[in-house]
């Protein structure tokens, strides 16, 4: 399990960062293909491709947490499927 100084060394640099910044650019494209996305979605959609670096800090965030019990060395080795997985169900919760 990775302490709270060791997630905090993750935010927002490196890496894993700049995996995230693909990640949320992809769901955002992913919303706006959605036959009926809402007003909610397509906005927040519409604001991450103008700029995806301030999403990806905010949804880096939430994955930390949601991948708090694995050690650093696991969460640094994340796949960029298993990124999507976490931006998705943030967004899901987020901007129904």
């Amino acid at each position: 399990m990775a302490t709270y100084m060791e997630l905090r060394s993750l935010f927002g640099v490196g890496t894993l960062h700049d995996k995230m910044e693909v990640a949320v650019c992809l769901k955002a494209y992913a919303v706006l293909q959605e036959a009926t996305p809402s007003v909610a979605r397509v906005a927040w959609a519409k604001e991450t491709l103008q700029n995806p670096k301030a999403e990806a800090d905010y949804l880096l965030t939430y994955a930390l947490c949601a991948n708090a019990a694995l050690t650093v060395a696991q969460i640094q080795a994340a796949t960029d499927a298993a990124l999507l997985v976490n931006v998705a169900a943030a967004v899901d919760k987020l901007y129904p």
